[in-house]
């Protein structure tokens, strides 16, 4: 599995701040896991709560890697001046992209929608996500993931999908969205993502 590198283009965007950790999980929970990685559903939810859009060519990404990005920030940049974001400031970002994350199904369209934030506890957000969907968590190529599938508000584990043939496999993302979450520290920031996979169009 090619890592996708949101974690790398969020630190690209400066978010460096002071110590004081900012916490993600909330964030993550409202704009991500509730709206299903829907990227209208979750921009309206970053705006209700007074997020500010900025222009996605901040994000430091490929054209290859994420298309349509956008690009939110929890704090109004106008304000920031040289002191820089505060130390509780969040980011979301969300795009799509086709191949940028190998599941070993040809053919699949991806969606993903990230929270990122300076100084984040990888291991508090991976116990908290763990305890909040209730599935155990699997080794894909070297990054722990959760995936699941939805039944209303209920979480499926999905952990042997990854052990399924292609053809099988497929027939498990046309009858419903995969979904697989993950954490990816790097750097100042860490990153709270949920992938969705579905047949491409």
């Amino acid at each position: 599995m090619s890592r996708l590198t949101i974690a790398g283009a969020i630190c690209a965007v400066g978010l460096a701040a002071s110590p004081a950790a900012a916490e993600p999980f909330q964030s993550f929970v409202d704009m991500c896991l509730d709206t299903n990685a829907d990227r209208q559903a979750a921009i309206a939810v970053a705006k209700a709560a007074g997020w500010h859009s900025m222009t996605p060519d901040t994000l430091d990404m490929e054209s290859d890697e994420l298309q349509e990005p956008t690009l939110h920030i929890s704090v109004d940049p106008a304000g920031m001046g040289d002191k820089g974001p505060p130390a509780d400031v969040e980011m979301l970002v969300t795009g799509w992209a086709g191949e940028a994350w190998d599941i070993g199904v040809d053919g699949v369209r991806m969606d993903a929608c990230a929270i990122g934030a300076p100084f984040g506890d990888a291991a508090a957000l991976e116990a908290r996500l763990e305890q909040r969907l209730g599935v155990p968590s699997v080794d894909v190529d070297g990054q722990r993931a959760w995936a699941f599938t939805r039944e209303g508000e209920r979480f499926r584990s999905q952990a042997d999908f990854f052990k399924l043939e292609e053809e099988e496999a497929l027939r498990t993302l046309a009858a419903g969205k995969l979904y697989m979450a993950v954490v990816m520290p790097e750097d100042d920031v860490v990153v709270i993502m949920l992938a969705t996979f579905r047949p491409g169009e």
